[in-house]
């Protein structure tokens, strides 16, 4: 998707765009990250949400690795797993 076609998607002006890239780089990147490879991941897909949830544990300091783990299993719990 280029970046002319991410603005209309996101209903914003290119200069709006540029002015991530340089103000607020975080964003810029995942934006186009997630615009980027033209594909609009599909939320329903299980294995992307699990591939997805991965990502994001890794990215976590062990005390939130480890909080997220204890509520996960209290959910499952909860659900009879």
């Amino acid at each position: 998707m280029t970046k002319k076609e991410i603005c209309e998607k996101l209903n914003i002006d290119s200069g709006t765009l540029k002015n991530w890239e340089k103000s607020r780089p975080e964003l810029h990147k995942i934006v186009i990250e997630y615009f980027g490879n033209g594909e609009i991941p599909n939320l329903n897909n299980v294995e992307y949400l699990k591939k997805e949830m991965m990502r994001a544990i890794d990215k976590l300091p062990e005390v939130k690795t480890k909080k997220f783990y204890h509520l996960m299993m209290a959910e499952l719990a909860e659900m009879g797993h």
